[in-house]
């Protein structure tokens, strides 16, 4: 096993990406994943990294960095096959994803991923659970770090970004009695205990999200309901109280068994939403910033995606 630097190893899994990220769990998705011991555990062997998107601003602006309110992040789209292996697809420094890279082996046992980068810089941290462990990869080489066990008792996680209004993006994460809670994030990727966010959300089968839909700022989430109607939750600030009221904003959405928020994959400085139907086919939903219409028409950015039967 290789040895890493301390620091390099709490800054997180060092791998190719783009900007914004958000993770939904997929055992509530349709995916068939294996039961598994929480001993259990992969190997992660590859690098990841997020990368910047900004807004466009004049010849005479400053140089922007991840201090900027503004910025966005882009992360890679994330699959695991049938044989257990993980493969990225790096986001671009203009948009769009990259040729895939392996990235992890053993991973046939685990039964729930998600992305975080979790000292709000362009490392990212990957996160895998067999059985009720949760692990956690963050170093270029690695078997993972054990988070905490008892994390059986959620069917979907989401990382929507800063909803706490502290310094790292969070984690929300559903029980099996629908009630949905918040975990903050310490810069090490590692989380608080958890806070509470509200009751009945078993009526949702997809949650997604990174970062800001609406354009005030702050990180939102959206929701499908079982009759695919999709439900954008807008952010407070306030981890306490994180979402204001539902707002109805598209019906359709039941034709895709897998909804990513992974942040601004376009590079326009507005995060999307990216889709996968039953065929297999890959769509990305631009954002508007608009909060009654939040994203443009569809655009197919891939087909055989369903060779994947874990997309994060």
């Amino acid at each position: 096993m290789t040895s890493l630097h301390p620091r390099r190893a709490k800054r997180g899994l060092r791998a190719r990406a783009v900007a914004v990220a958000a993770g939904a769990l997929a055992v509530t998705l349709g995916a068939t994943v294996a039961a598994s011991a929480d001993s259990a555990t992969g190997t992660v062997s590859g690098t990841q990294q997020a990368q910047h998107f900004a807004p466009a601003k004049s010849t005479f602006s400053s140089a922007q960095d991840s201090t900027d309110p503004n910025v966005g992040w882009s992360f890679s789209i994330n699959g695991r096959d049938s044989g257990g292996t993980v493969w990225a697809y790096p986001p671009k420094s203009g948009g769009g994803f990259g040729a895939r890279d392996q990235i992890g082996t053993g991973f046939g046992s685990a039964n729930a991923f998600f992305q975080n980068n979790s000292n709000n810089d362009k490392y990212v941290n990957l996160y895998a659970r067999f059985g009720g462990t949760l692990r956690m990869y963050g170093s270029s080489v690695s078997s993972g770090d054990v988070i905490g066990s008892g994390w059986q008792v959620y069917n979907s996680f989401v990382t929507p970004g800063n909803i706490g209004g502290a310094a790292y993006p969070d984690l929300l994460a559903r029980d099996t009695g629908g009630t949905l809670w918040v975990y903050l994030s310490y810069s090490n990727g590692r989380f608080t205990a958890r806070t509470k966010v509200g009751a009945g959300w078993q009526i949702y089968n997809q949650i997604a999200g990174r970062g800001d839909l609406n354009g005030d700022g702050k990180a939102d989430i959206v929701a499908r309901d079982g009759s695919g109607v999709l439900w954008l939750y807008k952010g407070t600030g306030d981890y306490h109280k994180p979402f204001l009221a539902r707002t109805r904003i598209g019906a359709g959405w039941n034709i895709y068994n897998k909804i990513l928020g992974l942040g601004d994959s376009n590079g326009d400085g507005r995060n999307d939403l990216i889709a996968r139907d039953g065929s297999g086919n890959l769509y990305l939903y631009p954002g508007t910033g608009n909060a009654a219409a939040p994203f443009g028409p569809r655009q197919k950015i891939g087909t055989s995606w369903n060779t994947y039967n874990y997309l994060f």
